[in-house]
């Protein structure tokens, strides 16, 4: 984030409160449609340089899961093509493949633009039965000891000495508990590139609906992947890179845990390209999701929340 030469556009009020706030239920909710496929509303309150990646792809895996009828889902691999507003889109879900266990689909999102219908998001999606037998091990080390957000400050708490508040209204829907802490960004050094966050929803709900409860893991893989980069770049930045490409496997169960710990990092950066990897745990140190990202870096002046002073 260029604090220094970037000004942010005034997206929340100084009370840092947004108008018509959405679970993640009803933000990402779908209707089917007379023509076939599903209709949805993009909320403005889940909103970061438009909608926020992981919500958009919640999105998507809801029509995927609503479209196979499976019980939960396996993976998404989902391609951001598109630059996509609040408002409405149509959702269209193929069949790829179904098995007797297990069925594959591409979902495409699109939405009505000046130049007509733009694709804003493609995404293949597998869906499995419950209950399928097969290999179990965990060997991943636990980051946290304990794995706990009891005592960690609220990034809420730890702003409030500068007075500052989100630039985003994304950032509304979430109670974020940050591990690692950098209490001066705008002279920070160059340090390693771990993002390590306690997330929980402010409405505090988790889904009985694997489908919709699998979209909060989408939202925190997705989230960090910019900040745990920018760690290994000091100074002010000249760009920012929004995500093209997340990819999750969602090998756990997240419901009924309202905290979610996402765990990222960004080994590499290179001509132009931003890879990163995730891994989101539940409070008793199990692997609900693992993933990554890629993100594409472009001139910081064109960044959608800002002007050049």
């Amino acid at each position: 984030m260029c604090r220094a030469k970037l000004k942010f556009k005034p997206l929340i009020d100084p009370m840092g409160e947004t108008a018509d706030m959405q679970n993640l239920d009803s933000a990402t909710m779908i209707t089917a449609s007379r023509e076939g496929g599903y209709t949805a509303e993009l909320s403005p309150s889940w909103e970061i340089w438009g909608p926020q990646g992981g919500y958009l792809a919640a999105v998507a895996l809801r029509a995927a899961g609503s479209e196979m009828g499976r019980a939960r889902p396996a993976s998404m691999n989902a391609h951001f093509v598109g630059a996509g507003t609040s408002g409405p889109v149509e959702v269209a879900v193929e069949t790829n493949r179904s098995t007797r266990v297990a069925t594959s689909v591409t979902v495409t999102v699109a939405q009505e633009s000046d130049r007509g219908m733009r694709t804003l998001l493609v995404a293949t999606v597998w869906g499995v039965d419950d209950d399928l037998p097969g290999l179990a091990h965990q060997r991943a080390g636990l980051p946290l000891d304990p794995m706990s957000p009891d005592g960690v400050p609220s990034a809420e708490e730890r702003m409030a000495a500068s007075g500052a508040t989100w630039p985003h209204p994304f950032w509304r829907n979430l109670e974020s508990r940050p591990v690692l802490w950098i209490d001066d960004w705008d002279n920070r050094k160059d340090q390693a590139p771990r993002e390590l966050n306690w997330y929980r929803f402010v409405d505090g709900e988790t889904f009985d609906d694997p489908w919709v409860d699998a979209g909060r893991v989408l939202v925190v893989l997705d989230v960090d992947a910019w900040g745990c980069a920018v760690r290994a770049n000091e100074g002010e930045l000249e760009h920012f890179a929004p995500t093209i490409e997340l990819t999750v496997r969602f090998i756990g169960d997240a419901r009924g845990h309202r905290w979610l710990l996402g765990d990222a990092e960004s080994p590499v950066s290179s001509a132009g390209l931003v890879a990163h990897s995730g891994i989101v745990w539940t409070p008793d140190g199990a692997i609900v999701a693992t993933g990554g990202s890629t993100l594409l870096c472009r001139p910081a002046a064109r960044r959608p929340d800002s002007a050049i002073q």
